[in-house]
């Protein structure tokens, strides 16, 4: 089976290849039936152009479609009631359709499309209006379907890669923040770019969930797979959240420096690094458990925060060695952060995630 399909692959028939060619047939044979125009040709078009990778890219460009062709219909009618077929008549009716697409900051393959429908109803005539429109329709109609029922994308191990990989990079970007202490300005430069990096993968995984929501919201199977998705989008959150605090531990440590003396602080500053590599090696459980929810995992994640929290809870000493306001401060933001992180990491995600195959 896995050979065959590797065979046709290779041959370029792919999965969304037939599912396109099966929309147009569809598309062409439904509308033969409703209209009385025996070359429908513009139905299997509309479902070629409407047909996407995913679900919800269907929907959307469905409906770019649709919004287009009627605007353009519209247009076309409007003024070729006025003005003959010509070269003056034909620049009006893109100009005009156009500049209201434009104005109205539709998006651009709406614009387009009703200069196409604002050409083409001018030259065909007004008879051909209502049969444009509905033979776009049926064919973005159908292309819907046919991708939502025959084998429907599923984005979730994709929202799950990014899961993973956002905590992976909190993980080491929460570890490098160790560096900061006595590093030299390029060095900290490059934490800082990583800090960034982990703030785009955040948003990376915050899409990727987005995206699986959307195309599960346009098919009514798949239970299991919104009730992975829900855990996923919980663990996302705890994620984002994590994302914030180890932003905030990187300022805390800068602050930090600027009155902490490495070299007179050095067995503090060591605590301070134990409890924030212990802390990281919660968030990489956390996201090891999320994706493969397993017992193993679980427990290996309940040890990993039962350890950083005896070290957090050992580094509040700290606080009772400084008078200064402003080192008490500083180090209780970064143990505040720390224990936020934990507190994430415990979330009720890591006891009821379920993996849908």
């Amino acid at each position: 089976m896995e050979k065959g399909i590797a065979i046709l692959i290779r041959l370029g028939l792919t999965l969304q290849v037939i599912k396109t060619a099966i929309a147009g047939a569809i598309s062409w044979e439904l509308s033969s039936m409703l209209s009385e125009n025996h070359y429908p040709f513009f139905a299997p078009l509309a479902a070629v152009l409407t047909m996407q990778v995913t679900i919800a890219g269907s929907v959307q460009k469905g409906f770019y479609r649709i919004s287009g062709v009627i605007g353009g219909v519209i247009i076309s009618m409007l003024i070729g009631h006025f003005l003959s077929l010509n070269a003056g008549s034909i620049m009006l009716v893109v100009l005009i359709g156009m500049a209201v697409s434009t104005a109205f900051k539709l998006p651009a393959q709406v614009t387009s499309q009703v200069a196409v429908s604002s050409i083409l109803v001018l030259a065909f005539g007004q008879g051909y209006a209502l049969s444009r429109i509905g033979e776009t329709m049926i064919g973005s109609i159908i292309a819907v379907i046919v991708n939502a029922l025959l084998v429907p994308p599923n984005t979730i191990p994709a929202a799950e890669e990014l899961c993973l990989k956002l905590a992976n990079q909190a993980t080491l970007t929460l570890k490098d923040l160790t560096q900061l202490w006595n590093s030299t300005l390029p060095e900290r430069r490059h934490i800082q770019e990583e800090v960034r990096e982990l703030t785009d993968q955040n948003e990376a995984g915050i899409e990727a969930v987005a995206l699986a929501r959307q195309n599960l919201r346009y098919t009514p199977f798949f239970t299991k797979r919104r009730v992975r998705l829900a855990h996923l989008e919980t663990g996302m959150k705890h994620l984002n959240h994590i994302t914030l605090q180890i932003r905030g531990i990187a300022r805390g440590i800068r602050d930090l420096k600027n009155t902490l003396h490495f070299n007179e602080s050095n067995g503090e500053i060591e605590m301070l690094n134990q409890a924030i590599e212990e802390t990281a090696q919660c968030v990489l459980q956390y996201g090891e458990t999320v994706i493969h929810p397993t017992t193993e995992h679980l427990l290996t994640l309940i040890e990993s925060i039962k350890s950083a929290q005896k070290v957090q809870a050992h580094c509040l000493t700290l606080l009772k060695k400084y008078e200064s306001l402003t080192i008490l401060r500083d180090v209780g933001a970064i143990l505040t952060d720390l224990n936020r992180i934990l507190k994430e990491t415990g979330g009720e995600t890591i006891v009821r995630t379920g993996r849908v195959y």
